[in-house]
């Protein structure tokens, strides 16, 4: 029974690597339920870019999330909100290591595509 409540337990939490939670990724959302949500209004939209189509070293300022009500609020709960500035620490086939201050936060391909930003 113990051995059992470790598994369920396992597979509730992150998974966890080297100082740094890995958020993987969350079930796909139809198209009706897709909100995106404008975190920060103006003419940023035009030039922002997915959080998945940057390059290692680059700093990069969150201006939109996009997704469903659910998962917005998962990308703010990890403290991805407007304004924020992040730097690319790793980045490979669209999963990316993003480090927001003293934090490093690792993100799979489809998270990161609903994270915009822009330089």
């Amino acid at each position: 029974m113990n051995q059992q409540y470790g598994q369920q337990n396992q597979e509730s939490n992150p998974a966890q690597f080297k100082g740094f939670t890995f958020y993987g990724e969350t079930p796909e959302v139809s198209q009706t339920e897709d909100s995106s949500t404008e975190v920060q209004p103006g003419s940023a939209q035009s030039k922002s870019f997915p959080l998945a189509m940057a390059s290692i070293g680059d700093k990069l300022r969150i201006v939109k999330l996009k997704g469903s009500e659910g998962t917005v609020r998962r990308l703010i709960g990890m403290g991805f909100v407007s304004g924020i500035e992040v730097q690319i620490i790793s980045n490979s086939g669209g999963s990316v290591i993003v480090a927001m201050g003293d934090n490093r936060i690792g993100l799979g391909a489809g998270m990161a595509q609903k994270i915009m930003c822009m330089n």
